[in-house]
């Protein structure tokens, strides 16, 4: 009976030790997960915010109809009023270039997926704002809501950024998206 109670017992002991490993790789895996998700979400949110501050002060100080000079489906060019030293007012009228790279130009990562964002104030080399965007897409529309091509009539314009880890875990990229519509006070 000795024998068998301890056999039982290892038994028992042995399964409950398997189950604590299989917990353990369940909640490592988790935490990992959830981390690249946080990063990815961080990265969208920061991105998001710097645009939205410079698409609001799109056209400050530029004269009326000339804000946008270039639009595209992936890029914009406009005038802005903006503060580039930090000292909390407007430094003059800049040109603010927002233009999305080809995959080929972020190889350095293991996504296949992701392109860098440049942000270009003035005449100053291009900045990359974001590593992990795979979208940055435009659409421009009108005082009546209608898409438009003409810089002149833009007085909307819809931003959708998509954001995604460099790194994958378990073969998936962690992905984050944003759509918004911003209407400039100064278009």
């Amino acid at each position: 009976m000795a024998l068998a109670d301890l056999v039982g017992t290892t038994i028992v002991a042995g399964i409950l030790i398997l189950m604590m490993i299989a917990l353990t790789g369940s909640v490592s895996e988790s935490t990992t997960q959830q981390m690249l998700d946080v990063t990815t979400q961080e990265a969208l949110t920061t991105v998001k915010s710097l645009i939205e501050y410079d698409f609001h002060k799109m056209g400050f100080e530029s004269t009326p109809g000339t804000a946008i000079t270039t639009m595209g489906a992936h890029s914009i060019t406009f005038w802005a009023g903006i503060d580039t030293n930090n000292d909390g007012s407007p430094d003059g009228l800049n040109t603010i270039t927002y233009q999305l790279s080809s995959t080929s130009q972020a190889a350095s990562t293991p996504n296949p997926n992701d392109c860098i964002l440049y942000r270009t104030i003035g005449i100053a080399s291009p900045v990359a704002v974001s590593l992990g965007v795979t979208g940055f897409d435009l659409q421009y529309y009108d005082k009546y809501g209608n898409m438009t091509v003409n810089p002149a009539d833009v007085k909307t314009i819809h931003v959708g950024l998509t954001v995604q880890s460099t790194m994958p875990y378990d073969n998936r990229y962690s992905e984050a998206v944003c759509e918004k519509m911003v209407s400039p006070k100064n278009l």
